[in-house]
């Protein structure tokens, strides 16, 4: 833990040295684990964002495409956070066992439902992953919505910093009496309807309904 916790305070020294976070909701992190948060997903930015809005006391557990092992700092580091490899274009089992055992043993995950950054900065469709876990273990998902931070590369060139926001929703359990693809809109929504118009991408009317 005592790595985990350094490394939160490095995240945390960079995101507030490029950003002003404003943070709308944080009460919800009284949730205690096991719990997935699940963020939609702009730019390289979000994780060491999330890891900084995280509460101290929680080790969140994250997920990175098997491509990035090449790249030598990024595997010493995500093996030493505990962090968990994923496959992509394909149903990686052997990954969706490692978060089930981190869930069930009451440990945090921190997820996209999209499953990658979005190119347009607009939600896509929502991929059923997220749901599946929270369903098989039996754990509820913190939806989070943040935007701001797509522009922080821009203005770091300018020495600016950038105005972002983060803004946390209540605890959500996925329904069993629905299907996965009914739980992953249904998540999705949460999501979209916490994020401006135009963020929203696919979600657009089904966040203004919200």
């Amino acid at each position: 833990m005592w790595f985990y916790s350094f490394v939160r305070w490095i995240a945390r020294a960079l995101v507030f040295s490029v950003a002003r976070i404003h943070v709308e909701g944080d009460e919800n992190f009284a949730q205690k684990p096991p719990f997935i948060l699940a963020t939609n997903h702009l730019t390289s930015w979000d994780p060491p964002l999330i890891l900084a809005m995280s509460p101290p006391t929680v080790k969140l557990t994250v997920l990175a495409a098997d491509k990035w092992r090449k790249v030598l700092p990024i595997l010493l580091l995500f093996n030493a956070m505990g962090g968990i490899w994923v496959k992509r274009g394909e149903v990686d089992r052997h990954a969706l066992r490692q978060c089930i055992d981190v869930l069930k043993h009451g440990g945090a995950m921190g997820m996209s439902p999209e499953g990658t950054r979005s190119r347009t900065g607009a939600l896509q469709k929502g991929r059923s992953g997220v749901a599946y876990l929270a369903m098989k273990a039996d754990v509820p998902i913190i939806p989070i919505a943040l935007w701001g931070v797509e522009q922080i590369s821009r203005n770091r060139k300018r020495f600016r910093r950038t105005d972002v926001t983060v803004r946390i929703g209540q605890p959500l359990r996925m329904d069993p009496a629905l299907s996965l693809d009914e739980n992953t809109e249904h998540l999705m929504r949460a999501i979209a309807a916490m994020l401006p118009e135009k963020y929203r991408g696919v979600y657009g009317e089904m966040g203004r309904a919200a």
